[in-house]
């Protein structure tokens, strides 16, 4: 009797780490399969100035996944502008805005992946304007945080500054660029 009590014990012993082996193997599982279907919607958005038609500020995401904005702004010198002319007012640059175009780039919207296409915010085909801007261009940043649609955020600051992961993109009204 005593022999088999032992044997039932080292069965249900047995038993107990199997199963505990199995839920565990099942959680990481799970977990990769999460991690797998972030990953497939992982949006990477960078930001420079072009020269591809006069002058750009342009907009790419090259990630995976479409790119919800949640934050833009724009600042000179550290003070938030709200428009184009007020950044040039700013830079007391006397901008004519001839054939200028420009971008809605606000917070909700979609940015796609794609590559090859950017998102040209703000653009200026006239020679005397890139002369200008160029002139003065350093002296203003670009604060773009966007989200996937898993709802992780990063904020990309700047030109050349890897996008830093954050919780959640603030929405600072006083802040942020209207057009």
């Amino acid at each position: 009797m005593r022999l088999a009590a032992l044997t039932d014990r080292i069965v249900s012993a047995s038993a107990s780490i199997i199963a505990i082996l199995a839920l565990a193997t099942g959680l990481y599982q799970a977990k990769l399969s999460r991690d797998q279907a972030r990953a497939a919607v992982w949006p990477y958005l960078i930001s420079g100035n072009s020269g591809e038609n006069g002058y750009s500020r342009i907009v790419q995401n090259v990630g995976v996944g479409p790119a919800i904005i949640g934050t833009f702004e724009v600042t000179v010198r550290n003070t938030p502008v709200h428009s184009w002319k007020e950044m040039a007012d700013s830079l007391h640059l006397p901008i004519s805005f001839r054939g200028m175009r420009s971008t809605t780039f606000r917070r909700g919207l979609v940015v796609p992946t794609n590559a090859t296409e950017s998102v040209h915010l703000f653009e200026l085909p006239d020679s005397n304007d890139i002369r200008l801007i160029r002139s003065k261009i350093d002296s203003v940043d670009f604060l773009i945080c966007y989200c996937s649609l898993y709802h992780e955020c990063w904020e990309n600051y700047g030109d050349i500054q890897e996008p830093t992961p954050v919780k959640v993109c603030r929405d600072d009204r006083a802040r942020s660029f209207a057009r």
